[in-house]
This record gives C-alpha cells, sequence and structure tokens, in this order.
C-alpha cells in the first residue's frame, strides 16, 4: 500500500462524502480511506470502499494518531473532509519524492474561486506574528504582487511549517515522531509536529500541486467560529509554551490579554470573556 488518505469528519458529512467522491475518481495509485468520525451521534457514515472510525470527539490530533495507527501505507496523506481533489496527486509527488527525504510536504490550495490559498507559513514566534498575519490578509484580499511574490515560479522549497488541511508525511517518519500532539484539540498541531520535524532536522516542504480546493471559513455558522476562535487562541498557548522563549510568550500572553479585553468592552461576545479568562490562566474547558 502507497498511500493511507485520512480525514478527520465532525459535522461534514456533505463535505465529507463530495471530498471521498473526488477521491476515488480522482487517486491513480494505490491508496486507502480512513475517515475517523468525530461527531457519530449526528452523522452516520456510510461510503463504499472507505474504512470508518467512529471516535468520541477528543479532537484533531487524537483521530488522526487513531487513523494511523491503523494505517497500511507508505505515506500518510492527512486531508480535511472539506476539501476537493480536482486530479490525481499521487504520481507528480512520487516523482518528486519518491527518492527524497523529507519531514512534511504541505500541498498547494486554492479556494472554490480559483483564488490561490495561504498554506504555509513563517516559524510561530512574537514577530513572526505579525508577518503571518498579513500575509493571510493580502492571501484573502487577493493582492497579487504579495501573492506572486509568495508563491514565486510555484516551485518545491523549504518552509517553516504548512497546512494540515493537506499534507503527507512517511508513516515511518510519523510513527518516529509519536504523530501528532494531543494536547492540541484543535489548530496548532501542524505547526508543532512541524517544529519538532524541523528540530530532529527533516526538511519541510511546500509541493506546489494545483489541483486541491479547500472551502476553508466556507461552511460555518458563528457558534462554531467562535469555538474554533477560542481553541485556535488556546492551542497558540500551548505551542509557545513549548517553543519558546520566555520573552515571546510574555509578549503574546500580554497582546491577547489586552486584545481580548478591548473586544470584551467593545464586542461583548462570550468567546472574548473566554479568552481573556485563558489568558490569566482561567480556562473553561
Amino acid at each position: 500500500m502507497l498511500f493511507s488518505i485520512i480525514i478527520i469528519n465532525y459535522k461534514q458529512k456533505d463535505f465529507l462524502y463530495e471530498c471521498v467522491k473526488s477521491i476515488q475518481e480522482s487517486f491513480v495509485s494505490e491508496y486507502e480511506i480512513i475517515v475517523v468520525n468525530n461527531s457519530p451521534e449526528t452523522d452516520s457514515i456510510e461510503l463504499d470502499k472507505v474504512t470508518v472510525i467512529n471516535n468520541y470527539n477528543y479532537g484533531f490530533s487524537q483521530a488522526n494518531n487513531l487513523a494511523s495507527k491503523q494505517a497500511k501505507g507508505k505515506y500518510l496523506f492527512f486531508m480535511n473532509a472539506d476539501t476537493l481533489m480536482q486530479k490525481d496527486i499521487s504520481v507528480p509527488f512520487l516523482k518528486e519524492f519518491g527518492n527524497k527525504e523529507f519531514g512534511v510536504a504541505g500541498v498547494g490550495l486554492r479556494y472554490p474561486d480559483g483564488r490561490y490559498q495561504l498554506s504555509n507559513w513563517h516559524e510561530n514566534n512574537f514577530l513572526n506574528e505579525f508577518k503571518n498575519k498579513r500575509l493571510e490578509e493580502s492571501f484573502k484580499n487577493n493582492n497579487q504582487s504579495v501573492i506572486n511574490n509568495y508563491t514565486g515560479n510555484d516551485s518545491l522549497r523549504e518552509v517553516d511549517w504548512v497546512s494540515g488541511a493537506a499534507m503527507i508525511i512517511k508513516k515511518d517518519v510519523y510513527d518516529k515522531m509519536s504523530g501528532f500532539d494531543e494536547d492540541y484539540f484543535l489548530f496548532y498541531e501542524d505547526a508543532d509536529i512541524c517544529k519538532r520535524m524541523k528540530d530532529s532536522d527533516y526538511k519541510i516542504y511546500y509541493f506546489p500541486f494545483d489541483g486541491l480546493v479547500h472551502y476553508k471559513g466556507e461552511n460555518v455558522n458563528e457558534s462554531f467560529l467562535n469555538d474554533t476562535y477560542y481553541y485556535s487562541k488556546k492551542s497558540q498557548l500551548i505551542y509557545y509554551r513549548k517553543h519558546n522563549s520566555l520573552m515571546n510568550r510574555v509578549l503574546l500572553r500580554f497582546y491577547l490579554l489586552v486584545k481580548s479585553f478591548v473586544y470584551m468592552i467593545l464586542k461583548r461576545k462570550n468567546v472574548n470573556v473566554k479568552i481573556f479568562k485563558l489568558t490569566i490562566g482561567v480556562s473553561d474547558d
């Protein structure tokens, strides 16, 4: 078996079915699909030629690690449920990476309207926090000068970290790194495994494959957005604790404290209260 394609479902059944269909219509090399269903109470998943694991939602990292234990492929291909494969990736990937030593290969992504989607970033520290935010805004606003400069000639290149929406890792390397860190419930698990890979002298690559669509932000309601925003901040604090200096940790916490306090006063949303409490060491979880 060459590829084990791992997809986590959490209340995205319609997207999941379209994702699986697109893989089955496009993928050329030998593969298996493993779906971990983290919302079995609402989603009954029935798919031909797909292994489905019903699982209590302990988070994205735990679900991926659970699937990887059953995976038989040489390569683990992690895909979000809200992605679509428009053409085969396996042949160009094997041509580029079949004889290459690497840690993680992050796959290029586009929005449904064809715009590039940012899928690799600078290392996570306080200085790069603002660089990464500017990059994200430039991609969202379709700033062609920034996008052209950042994508270059769409050639393979080394980067700091890549999106877990579509990443490929050799199974033996993944196992050696003990998989995703389950301290992260949602977000930053991709940045964390890339950081640990780099610290172990594995290279992180951006693979500019032009054939994956990611419906990022297209399928969420306000409640879900609030929850994910909270978990993103919680995971960010965990990442900084594990991988950053004391100065970086203090600066981030102060920044989040001020930002959440201002938003708490102006926007009066419960999520801002939760984040404010999180920054002072009080968690609602």
